[in-house]
C-alpha cells in the first residue's frame, strides 16, 4: 500500500504540472503572445538562428520546473507560429521546442524523470543527476550546433551531420576515458 500511495502521489504532481502547463498555454493562446513575440522578433533576430534560441529556452524552461510535457504544451503553441512566419521548417522548430524539453528534463535535478530513474535504480538521486548532466550536455551542444547549421543546409543533411558528431564524439570520450583510466 505504501509503494501505490507513493507512486500515486508521484503521478499526482506530474498531473498538476501537466494540467497547469495546458492551463497556461491556453492563456498564451488567448494573449496572442504568438504574434506579439512574431512581432518583436520579426527584422530583428536573424531567422537562422530562432531554432537555436527556441531549443534554449525550452531548455531553460524544462530545467527551472522539472519538466518536458509542461515546456511541450508552453512552447510548442509559440513556436510553430513563429516557424511559419519566419518561413522555417516547421519539423525544425518542432524539433526544437521537444530537443530542448528533453534536454532541460535529463539535466534538471527537479525533474520527475531523474527523481523517478534513480528512485527506481536505487541510486542516490544527486550522484544519478552527476552522470546525466555531462550527456546532456554534450547532446545540447551537438543540437545546438545542428540547429544552427540547418539554416545553411537541408535539415535531413543536418540530422546526418549531427548523428555523425554524435557518433564521433562518444568514441572520442570513450578514447579519453580509456586514457584517463589506464594512466
Amino acid at each position: 500500500l505504501n509503494i501505490y500511495t507513493s507512486g500515486m502521489k508521484n503521478m499526482t504532481d506530474i498531473l498538476v504540472i501537466l494540467v497547469l502547463a495546458w492551463s497556461l498555454g491556453g492563456v498564451l493562446d488567448k494573449l496572442e503572445t504568438a504574434n506579439y513575440i512574431v512581432q518583436v522578433i520579426d527584422g530583428t533576430i536573424p531567422p537562422a538562428i530562432v531554432p537555436a534560441l527556441i531549443f534554449l529556452v525550452g531548455a531553460c524552461m524544462s530545467f527551472a520546473n522539472g519538466t518536458s510535457w509542461g515546456t511541450f504544451a508552453i512552447m510548442l503553441p509559440l513556436a510553430i507560429p513563429l516557424g511559419y512566419h519566419l518561413d522555417i521548417s516547421l519539423a525544425v522548430c518542432i524539433g526544437a521546442v521537444i530537443s530542448g524539453g528533453i534536454f532541460g528534463d535529463h539535466s534538471s535535478p527537479i525533474s520527475d524523470t531523474t527523481i523517478l530513474s534513480s528512485t527506481g535504480a536505487g541510486a542516490d538521486h544527486k550522484d544519478h543527476n552527476k552522470t546525466q548532466v555531462p550527456i546532456a550536455i554534450f547532446n545540447g551542444v551537438v543540437t545546438t550546433i545542428a540547429l544552427l547549421i540547418t539554416s545553411m543546409i537541408d535539415f535531413k543533411f543536418t540530422l546526418i551531420l549531427a548523428i555523425l558528431f554524435m557518433i564521433c564524439g562518444v568514441f572520442i570520450i570513450n578514447q579519453v576515458q580509456k586514457y584517463r583510466y589506464n594512466h
